[in-house]
């Protein structure tokens, strides 16, 4: 797991612990890079359940600054619809 992620309150927020944020980016099934200088990763927390977790770059650190579970659809894989009969 990554030691070297900065984590500030802002992805502290909801209550979440450090290391469900850790894990979901160590074991991101998404990475989605925005425009706005934010990589969001798309994980398990420790209990498997997926969350999205925000990281931006300052003064050559990532900053773990965005944190929600669940991940919301925008950032979640499409499924295939099943057809009606």
């Amino acid at each position: 797991m990554r030691t070297d992620l900065v984590i500030v309150d802002s992805a502290r927020k909801r209550g979440y612990a450090d290391e469900d944020l850790l894990h979901a980016i160590a074991r991101a099934i998404r990475m989605i890079v925005q425009s706005a200088g934010m990589t969001m990763y798309i994980g398990p927390d420790r209990a498997g359940r997926i969350m999205e977790v925000g990281t931006i770059q300052r003064s050559g650190r990532e900053i773990v600054a965005h944190a929600m579970r669940p991940a919301r659809g925008k950032y979640l894989p499409e499924t295939p619809r099943r057809r009606r009969r």
